[in-house]
């Protein structure tokens, strides 16, 4: 049974990325979210506190959207590839997927799972995978014939760099011609968002992730043979985004400082 303050840290991102589609949906469209958090809300009012404010509604809105612009930008090339959402949560990132004869495979522990069930219908083009993201049997039930993109949005923070070393590792040997997006962020942001969460009543959420270098999974495997990282994250917004300054303004931060990126690997075929 998940604690009430580690389910909200699951429900925290969907919040936030309502928040940020219902204050600037020109910039983000997000149906799903806005719908989850109105529901979320009503039989959890004590939910609404957990509007952490306009910045962290950007980047979590703006974390979502680089994934999705990275999954239909590998689908384009890998028609009806397979999409693994590994640490899904209460992500719903089939609504956006604009390939028909794509799967996603939506991964989390099995307690997260039977949670997620709670809260949204199945869907015919998604397979559930209850399991750690660390125990890497659940691979063998992707089926990645035409190829396969592994997503982790506000995953990593929560394991330690040998964690991600060999699950990179395994999916770049098991997947070739693959690929794996996911955001980070620096040492020193890590070790603030970690205090955040803290401060905001969820002390069993520890987040270990302290790499420097954000081309890290050129060193992680041989199997690697591309990776970049976005600064910021800024390149995902449309270009006549209409963010408030002082949103825009933490964002050039981020990015100047290299704080938060997204990073996008490619596989060896």
């Amino acid at each position: 049974m998940l604690s009430q303050a580690v389910q909200r840290t699951l429900f925290v991102p969907l919040l936030g990325r309502a928040r940020a589609a219902r204050l600037w949906p020109h910039c983000f469209e997000d149906a799903w979210a806005q719908d989850l958090a109105l529901r979320l809300t009503a039989r959890t009012p004590e939910l609404a506190a957990a509007d952490l404010g306009d910045v962290p509604a950007a980047i979590y809105a703006l974390r979502h959207r680089a994934a999705v612009t990275e999954v239909r930008r590998y689908l384009r090339g890998h028609p009806g590839a397979a999409v693994v959402d590994l640490g899904c949560g209460m992500d719903r990132l089939v609504d956006d997927v604009d390939d028909p004869a794509a799967c996603v495979y939506c991964l989390d522990l099995p307690e997260v799972m039977s949670l997620r069930r709670e809260w949204m219908p199945p869907h015919p083009r998604e397979k559930h995978l209850p399991a750690s993201l660390t125990d890497t049997d659940w691979m063998a039930d992707i089926d990645a014939d035409t190829g396969m993109i592994a997503v982790a949005s506000g995953v990593v923070y929560f394991f330690a760099e040998e964690d991600m070393r060999r699950l990179v590792d395994e999916l770049a040997h098991r997947f070739p011609g693959g690929s794996i997006v996911y955001d980070a962020e620096s040492p020193d942001l890590v070790e603030a968002s970690e205090q955040a969460v803290r401060n905001a009543g969820v002390a069993d959420a520890p987040m270990p992730y302290r790499v420097d270098d954000p081309l890290a999974p050129l060193r992680w495997s041989r199997a690697v043979t591309a990776a970049r990282a976005d600064y910021g994250l800024l390149s995902y917004l449309p270009d006549d985004a209409d963010l408030p300054a002082p949103v825009m303004q933490a964002l050039e931060s981020l990015r100047a400082n290299r704080s938060l990126y997204e990073v996008v690997a490619e596989f060896a075929r």
